[in-house]
């Protein structure tokens, strides 16, 4: 009786692992559920880790081929979490930072505060390649400066900015400030929402180098949607309104985002230079999302992957850790280090930067 009880959940965990693996392969937009496996990948794997050892004692004949799916599961887990510092310690030809500024804090109390402590904070970076999702300029610089302030401080040659959307007296979207000479630029906003996605073909040095910046589609969640009740016990039907709540508004984000995702991919594609890619996935590590854009073109690397440690959370909410903004890059580039700021203004995203070298 316990032998077969073993096969049972030793085939359920085996079914559980392969189908997270499969979904990040599969567009939100034509399974909307699947975009949920990638979250339960490293339960159901410990899970089978579990079965491979109680086989090993069983059959071992039996622990080979599941070690392998093991194995392969950790291989994308990998992902997720890193076990060590990999930095190197060359020297750094250029640095690059991506950041989720929400607006420089304008909508926040103390919005001046916020806006002075942001500034200073990218500027002592000291990024030559700036990269800035939910940026925002002012009608008026003086009434609040924002990018004229970095171009300074930066000393950028040039800042190429993407407006998405308008409020308090300005403009909010996607901006770059670079130190290279621009020498083309491209936009493409998403229908019916503040995202989308920009490039600008820099020279560095005498190479042609695109750089992208982007800003997929969010899941519009607040501390409200993930707060478990705390006045009823077990999960009353508040939470479950609040969980259904949860569910509808994450899967209606990845489809969307699924279809903005495969409109970038098709520019990565047919890209002629080498890239350098920043943004605000709003999505996991282990992600369609993800998978696509490393996959593009002559397939990219992630900074994390190669020189992060631990998790790498660049956003955080009711105490649960994300890493949802990312620097990708061509073969052409060398990362030699990859670090996230801890500073963020309000609760929100965190900076990410990446040193490379020749």
């Amino acid at each position: 009786m316990w032998r077969k009880l073993l096969w049972i959940l030793t085939i359920l965990f085996l079914l559980a692992v392969i189908l997270c693996i499969v979904s990040v392969y599969v567009s939100p937009a034509s399974v909307k559920w699947m975009s949920l496996c990638p979250f339960a990948l490293k339960y159901v794997l410990i899970g089978l880790a579990v079965m491979m050892l109680i086989w090993l004692f069983v059959n071992y004949k039996v622990a080979i081929p599941i070690a392998v799916v093991v194995f392969v599961g950790f291989k994308y887990f990998s992902h997720e979490y890193s076990i060590r510092d990999k930095s190197l310690d060359d020297q750094a030809d250029f640095k690059v930072m991506s950041y989720n500024v929400k607006c420089f804090g304008i909508l926040d109390k103390n919005s001046n505060l916020l806006r002075e402590k942001t500034l200073q904070t990218i500027t002592e970076t000291n990024a030559d390649i700036l990269c800035l999702q939910e940026a925002y300029w002012a009608n008026k610089a003086a009434d609040f400066p924002t990018l004229d302030v970095l171009s300074k401080n930066l000393k950028a040659n040039s800042v190429t900015k993407v407006a998405l959307t308008n409020f308090n007296y300005g403009v909010g979207g996607l901006a770059i400030v670079t130190r290279y000479p621009v020498i083309n630029q491209y936009s493409h906003p998403f229908d019916s929402t503040a995202n989308g996605f920009m490039y600008v073909d820099i020279l560095m040095n005498e190479d042609t180098v695109r750089l992208y910046n982007c800003h997929l589609q969010s899941i519009m969640i607040s501390y409200s949607d993930v707060e478990i009740s705390r006045r009823r016990e077990g999960f009353n039907r508040e939470n479950k309104e609040k969980a259904k709540s949860l569910y509808s508004k994450f899967s209606e984000a990845s489809a969307h985002r699924a279809m903005q995702v495969d409109t970038l991919v098709a520019t990565l594609d047919t890209c002629p230079y080498p890239v350098m890619l920043c943004g605000d996935f709003n999505d996991i590590p282990l992600s369609y999302t993800c998978f696509n854009v490393l996959a593009a073109g002559e397939k990219l690397h992630d900074t994390f992957m190669e020189r992060g440690d631990g998790t790498g959370r660049t956003f955080s909410i009711a105490g649960v850790d994300f890493r949802i903004d990312y620097i990708m890059h061509s073969n052409f580039f060398k990362c030699l280090r990859h670090k996230v700021l801890d500073f963020n203004i309000s609760d929100d995203h965190y900076p990410v930067v990446a040193e490379f070298g020749s």
